[in-house]
């Protein structure tokens, strides 16, 4: 996991942020069920017809009823502001053109302008952007560690979206200071060739059987991504013992995906311990024999961000975007491109994005987890101690 950029924290300065501390209100109860009235205990006089009514219109749904709420609150002078630019992950064309092409039927004359970027990327951009008072990007599309230097650099600007009691509370953050966009979950992938039906790991703690020693392989936890996430969430649910008995197991460790992806194909190793579901898909659909897991004892998560960035040019279209985002439609949309939803009853397209009977593991983002497993360097000593030296 990356480490918190406290230098370029201090290159600005002045630059503060004041957080919104309110949470959205809570729906009220629903009353309880009219009761009929009594029955009369004479016949009562037979009125005159009533007139003809129109037949009632059917309520608008949550969701369509918020996108009616945005158009009339920024729609108008989006148009003038004309676009929003993004910065991040997932803004190739492969990946965005559905977007694009959605949210123009939706909001005509507001054009998406995504520039593909890594975290550290979008962190260095924004902050020369800031530092130097040329304001470019309106959102950044980002995951929790850059979110959170970014939000410790006083550099977004709250925005509380009204969608937010239609998301998995998980992944909602206090105070609207970011608003989620997918989420990605991380777990096992294993060689359908190597692993039979019947070996299928249901526990983390079955990985840990002695026959699939020198057989796992997983991403180096001291960088910022799913090595961590795992490794992490182990800690927090069996205690340090499991990273012990993992080391026990002889795995290969690589900085970057790509060698283990490779490895698993060509049978090196049986199982990938921090796969993240969007590649098993992309594996599986090119006719790997993969399979990608769901351990009962819970699945890794990360979700990628929106966040509103401070000074942004074009504030009326950025918010405009999120509402759509969060939407049922924005939402169905990135689910036909295989990501996992945050907002409640969107259908996964591939099964590998299902989010049905999944438990998930806890995250290393609240003080309770910071206090058991340390901070991002006391935990990349620990780890580089366990696993990388001798």
């Amino acid at each position: 996991m990356q480490l918190r950029p406290i230098s370029y924290v201090a290159l600005l300065g002045t630059l503060t942020i004041c957080l919104a501390a309110c949470s959205p209100p809570l729906a009220s109860s629903p009353t309880a069920a009219p009761q009929p009235p009594a029955a009369p205990t004479s016949a009562p006089a037979k009125p005159a017809a009533a007139p003809a009514q129109p037949p009632e219109k059917s309520a608008a749904s949550p969701s369509e009823q918020a996108l009616a709420d945005a158009r009339a609150k920024y729609y108008e002078a989006a148009q003038k502001e004309g676009k929003v630019v993004i910065y991040g992950n997932n803004t190739t064309p492969a990946l965005f053109d559905s977007t694009k092409e959605a949210f123009a039927k939706r909001f005509p004359g507001i054009e998406l302008q995504g520039t593909e970027m890594a975290g550290r990327e979008v962190r260095e951009k924004i902050i020369a952007e800031q530092v130097g008072k040329q304001y470019v990007v309106d959102v950044a599309f980002t995951g929790y560690t850059t979110q959170r230097d970014l939000t410790d650099a006083g550099l977004y600007e709250p925005y509380e979206s009204p969608q937010l009691p239609q998301l998995f509370p998980q992944f909602v953050v206090p105070g609207g200071v970011v608003n989620p966009r997918t989420v990605g979950l991380v777990s096992i992938a294993i060689n359908t060739n190597l692993v039979p039906p019947d070996q299928e790991p249901k526990f983390w703690q079955d990985v840990l059987d002695p026959k699939w020693k020198g057989k796992l392989a997983v991403l180096d936890p001291r960088g910022s991504g799913e090595g961590g996430t795992i490794v992490a969430g182990m800690e927090l649910v069996y205690g340090f013992e499991w990273s012990s008995r993992l080391k026990a197991q002889e795995p290969f460790f690589a900085r970057t995906k790509g060698p283990i992806w490779t490895g698993l194909l060509r049978g090196e190793y049986a199982m990938y311990l921090t796969a993240s579901h969007t590649d098993a898909i992309v594996q599986r659909k090119a006719g790997a024999p993969i399979k990608f897991l769901k351990p009962q004892d819970g699945v890794g998560w990360t979700y990628a961000s929106m966040g509103n960035v401070k000074n942004q040019p074009h504030p009326n279209a950025a918010r405009l975007f999120m509402e759509w985002t969060l939407s049922e439609e924005g939402q169905n949309v990135l689910a036909r491109e295989g990501f996992v939803s945050p907002r409640k009853g969107i259908k996964a397209t591939d099964a590998e994005a299902s989010m049905d009977d999944v438990t998930l593991l806890p995250r290393d983002m609240t003080p309770e987890a910071n206090e058991k497993l340390g901070d991002d360097n006391e935990r990349a000593k620990r780890w580089e101690a366990l696993f990388f030296q001798n």
